[in-house]
């Protein structure tokens, strides 16, 4: 199966996001308090969860020049058949939700419908309808279009990077957060500070410079080891971190390179 990052646009933090109303039978966002605990959404915690009640939205200011995005992951702590949907838009307020009018139109792709697990759900190859083209507009818009959302905990809205062409070795496994103490009289006492969490450590070589330059947007999309951001393993999701020593490259042949990615899970 494949295996690829899903990691969040830098500029999805620049500013929180905000609660408001779909207006009346129209296409306009109105900023409204009746939306709660919005900034939770990009918080970087799947701990707390949104309420977003029917018809109504949350905009996320992605800033006023962003590079082409064709991701979007949400985590939802439990199962419902509340779906959202997602928008893109030049707009803070008029046609944000995509009037046929103008050309800021729906993405393809991502209507959330029933959601049947807890976990990440994950939309990619997202397009414009009208351009073709991965989503530029600097807002995105989450929908509420049924009864009141309010299983959603994180939104991750950014691309997606296949680990591809390269030679994958490493190792994965599971740390326990034991501290494990010895008494003068050779009893061995132990204090378990966290749950089980994963990790996987990659070694990638004969890496192409342009792959190269795709490893390293990632890195500085996520500050190295400061952002959490999705592995999909080949069956199912890991919310992680990379480590500080991941991604220092190095040549082994004129415009060939080596390196390691170190991942740990994280638990919210």
């Amino acid at each position: 199966m494949a295996k690829y990052f899903i990691y969040p646009n830098p500029n999805l933090y620049s500013a929180d996001p905000v609660g408001g109303d779909r207006t009346g039978s129209t296409n306009n966002f109105a900023v409204s308090a009746n939306v709660t605990n919005e900034t939770r959404l990009t918080d970087v915690s799947i701990a707390t969860a949104a309420s977003i009640p029917q018809y109504d939205a949350v905009r996320f200011d992605m800033g006023g020049t962003i590079t082409a995005i064709n991701a979007v992951a949400i985590y939802v702590n439990a199962v419902n058949t509340n779906d959202v949907h997602f928008f893109n838009s030049s707009s803070a307020t008029t046609g944000a939700f995509g009037a046929s009018s103008n050309d800021d139109t729906f993405i393809t792709g991502t209507s959330y419908t029933d959601f049947t697990s807890v976990g990440w759900q994950v939309k990619t190859n997202l397009a414009n309808t009208t351009a073709g083209n991965a989503a530029t507009q600097r807002y995105f818009y989450m929908y509420g279009n049924i009864a009141t959302q309010s299983t959603i905990t994180e939104v991750m809205i950014g691309n997606k990077l296949d680990l591809t062409n390269v030679t994958l070795s490493g190792e994965e496994g599971v740390v326990y957060g034991n501290d494990t103490f010895e008494s003068y009289g050779g009893n061995e006492f132990s204090n378990q500070r966290h749950g089980a969490k994963k990790f996987w450590n990659f070694d990638l070589k004969h890496i192409s410079s342009a792959y190269k330059t795709s490893l390293e947007t990632m890195r500085d999309a996520v500050d190295q080891s400061h952002l959490k951001f999705l592995y999909y393993d080949g069956s199912s999701y890991n919310y992680v971190k990379m480590s500080d020593r991941s991604l220092r490259f190095k040549e082994i042949a004129f415009g060939v390179y080596s390196t390691k990615i170190q991942l740990t899970e994280q638990l919210s």
